[in-house]
């Protein structure tokens, strides 16, 4: 049992300097008001890798940190999915993290995936409108090439009730009579890139 103790223990504090709390000794005997944001998020972290996982959900995990530990926080979790192989789950509102963090992403609306592809490719050539109103109130990092914003009109629709036929159309600036209808399918724009809109080509 005492080797059983150890064992656990050496995981621990092994997890917390993975995690970017080292030494793990300053932190050990800490209680969550003697941490920043950033290094309760660590802990969060920590928790997770002692587990040794495949796979690791982070649900909108910059949302509550200062803009100035952001990038290195981020810069842990790909530097955790380099060195252990670990895949990253990452749900945000926010494009330009998911930019800079992801290899691939799918675009949701009303809870159903409406364009998934390479991340550059659909960053840089988005094929749903939806899709393209968000890509279009990103700041440019260039203030010469701006982009035109596309705003979009109207509330969201009640996710209980649904809209008929594409979710978007309520909102949707492009929309017309076919929308109102029909549910789109998924349209393969170019290999591994797809959009569910009656538009998509």
């Amino acid at each position: 049992a005492a080797n059983n103790a150890e064992e656990k223990e050496q995981r621990v504090r092994k997890a917390l300097e993975d995690s970017g709390l080292a030494p793990a000794d300053h932190f050990w005997d800490r209680y969550p008001d003697g941490l920043s944001g950033g290094q309760r998020q660590r802990v969060v972290i920590a928790g997770a890798l002692v587990l040794e996982p495949e796979l690791i959900f982070a649900d909108e995990p910059v949302s509550m940190l200062d803009v100035s530990i952001r990038a290195e926080f981020l810069s842990l979790l790909l530097n955790l999915r380099k060195e252990k192989g670990i895949t990253i789950l990452y749900t945000t509102h926010d494009l330009a993290t998911a930019g800079f963090f992801t290899d691939r992403m799918a675009v949701m609306y009303l809870g159903r995936i409406v364009e998934i592809g390479l991340t550059q490719e659909v960053l840089s050539d988005p094929r749903h409108p939806y899709t393209q109103a968000l890509v279009s109130v990103v700041p440019a990092p260039n203030p010469r090439r701006r982009r035109d914003r596309i705003i979009l009109e109207g509330e969201v629709p009640n996710p209980i009730d649904l809209p008929s036929g594409c979710r978007f159309h309520p909102r949707c600036p492009l929309a017309f009579a076919d929308c109102k209808m029909i549910d789109p399918p998924y349209v393969e724009v170019q290999p591994g890139h797809k959009a569910a809109c009656l538009l998509a080509k």
